[in-house]
């Protein structure tokens, strides 16, 4: 083992986890706040729960390890437990790593006077960090405004690792069914549900044979059912529950496209989509808005199509395409498992950052 690290999280849920098993150059000890969604967590056995910034200190200190990876940094909520893990790195004299995954600039977020606040009350603790790491540019672009140098920021998929491409794979040719357009994730209003149903609306009108099936939970569930009703879609239109995560790759191979409709808030941006990045290493075109880092996880042309937040004729347009022209779905299938290959292996995505640790801690134990 080349060493212990303290990864802290605030929320931990099932894919996040699941991809971890493949750390095998260092001991990994994890510390959460809450679970978000169903977790089986006697199969976690790395999993300790902390209550409180003090009993977040007071179990890194137990733990005495190497490097400590501190909780998403670009959050007003998450200071006491930021400043919690950059207090025991220094005491225990352990690398300590920082890791942003903010893709709205904080300004935006938080008003002028509440980014500057958090900007002064962080550039301390990344001038200490050993390791700068982000997953999206407009967390590069956070940190620099933090006054961390570009060239110390580095890009991986910490986190979010990626997925099990062998979990996550196309499915076998020759099923018959509609053509069928998936959405998985949160019932919100910024999941861009209701953009999405005016879409399906004018798509049925090109494709009435089309289905939409949406799976999730969430506040909006009662007012896309009416939506639903009222735009007269109830034989085209299933929304079920949100599935158990080992049940999300047949969702996703059980349709044409996966429509990725998010909206941009003052509050919140995508930061990577896993639905999307799923989608795609299942060889299932994704249609997505150009919503925080979305573009970054979704190549236009090559993987999916991207369309401007909340036009629902744009998106309606780009569904209706890949649902209609075979050319263009079978080439945007082959892009994106060949681009969830390439970017989003879980394995190899690991591997790069124990290398990356491995780096880190010798120098700083002297």
């Amino acid at each position: 083992m080349s060493g212990r690290v303290a990864m802290v999280s605030i929320g931990v849920r099932r894919d996040l986890l699941a991809p971890m098993r493949h750390f095998r150059r260092h001991s990994i000890i994890h510390l959460y706040h809450h679970v978000e969604g169903p977790l089986a967590l006697d199969r976690y056995p790395t999993l300790r729960r902390y209550r409180s910034p003090r009993d977040l200190y007071r179990l890194l200190r137990r733990a005495r390890p190497d490097i400590v990876q501190a909780v998403e940094p670009f959050s007003v909520y998450t200071q006491p437990y930021v400043w919690a893990c950059a207090a025991a790195a220094a005491r225990e004299a352990a690398a300590l790593v920082v890791v942003g995954h903010q893709s709205r600039a904080l300004e935006r977020k938080f008003g002028r006077l509440g980014g500057a606040g958090l900007r002064s009350v962080l550039r301390p603790i990344f001038a200490r960090a050993a390791l700068v790491a982000a997953v999206n540019d407009g967390a590069v672009e956070n940190f620099v405004r933090c006054g961390v140098p570009r060239a110390r920021i580095e890009r991986l998929s910490w986190g979010t690792w990626g997925v099990d491409l062998d979990e996550f794979a196309p499915r076998p040719a020759g099923s018959d069914r509609p053509p069928t357009i998936a959405f998985g994730g949160r019932l919100r209003p910024e999941k861009g549900v209701f953009v999405l149903l005016a879409a399906f609306e004018d798509v049925v009108r090109s494709v009435p044979q089309a289905r939409l099936t949406l799976v999730g939970d969430g506040p909006a569930r009662g007012a896309l059912e009416e939506d639903v009703a009222r735009r007269r879609l109830t034989h085209s239109v299933t929304i079920g529950s949100a599935l158990p995560p080992a049940d999300m790759p047949a969702l996703f191979r059980s349709a044409d496209v996966v429509a990725v409709p998010s909206l941009t808030t003052r509050g919140w941006s995508e930061h990577v989509g896993m639905v999307a990045v799923q989608a795609l290493a299942c060889g299932v075109p994704v249609v997505a808005s150009r919503s925080g880092a979305l573009p970054e996880y979704v190549p236009d042309g090559v993987a999916g199509l991207l369309v401007p937040e909340g036009d629902a004729q744009a998106l309606a347009g780009a569904l209706t395409a890949v649902l209609t022209d075979d050319a263009l779905r079978s080439r945007l299938a082959a892009g994106a498992r060949a681009h969830a290959v390439a970017n989003s292996d879980e394995r190899s995505n690991i591997a790069l950052i124990e290398e990356r640790l491995a780096q880190l801690r010798r120098p700083l134990r002297h």
